[in-house]
């Protein structure tokens, strides 16, 4: 039987490889597998290119289209149709964005929360790897905040289900996350 697929979009930080982990816990002894969108960026010398709004900095732009190598990710997802795992999770802030991928998914989730609960988790987890905070700021201010509303926040249209990732949103994410659990077990009998 080939691999029930679904796809996770979402804001950068929206608890989206959260709820790929839960899932995964969840759906056993059902084999899931996760890859994660950021696999397929381009190597930084290949990425596009942003300006903070005075143009005086330039930075590598991780948040749009063009910053992913979506043949191979187009691969990928092909080869995880046939591959080992009952269920594959492709997670990604704009893994919703491609026509193509969407139309070889099974299930479609995009994992919602608040601006400034995102960039909160953001600052905290780059802090974490090391990373310098105005800097974390600065690029979320000139960067990932537009794209988002340019080109991650649409593609939650094409979501069969919303997942609230909100801190204070408990009680109807695990509504959410039973149905999705509901929904695989049933295309997996």
């Amino acid at each position: 039987m080939a691999a029930y697929i679904i796809g996770i979009g979402g804001g950068s930080a929206s608890g989206k490889s959260t709820i790929a982990g839960q899932l995964k816990e969840r759906l056993a002894p059902l084999a899931v597998d996760v890859a994660n969108q950021d696999r397929y960026f381009w190597k930084t010398e290949k990425l596009p290119r942003t300006t903070d709004r005075a143009g005086v900095r330039e930075w590598p732009d991780y948040n749009q289209p063009g910053s992913f190598d979506w043949v191979n990710l187009r691969l990928a997802l092909r080869a995880a149709r046939e591959g080992c795992a009952d269920v594959m999770i492709f997670e990604g802030i704009l893994v919703l964005w491609d026509a193509e991928m969407r139309e070889s998914m099974d299930l479609k989730l995009f994992v919602e929360a608040d601006a400034d609960e995102r960039i909160v988790r953001r600052i905290r987890r780059n802090v974490a790897r090391g990373y310098d905070l105005d800097g974390i700021c600065d690029y979320y201010l000139d960067s990932v905040r537009y794209r988002h509303r340019e080109f991650c926040q649409p593609t939650s249209q094409h979501a069969d289900l919303m997942i609230p990732g909100g801190k204070d949103e408990a009680v109807r994410a695990e509504v959410a996350l039973v149905e999705v659990c509901r929904r695989v077990r049933e295309a997996r009998r």
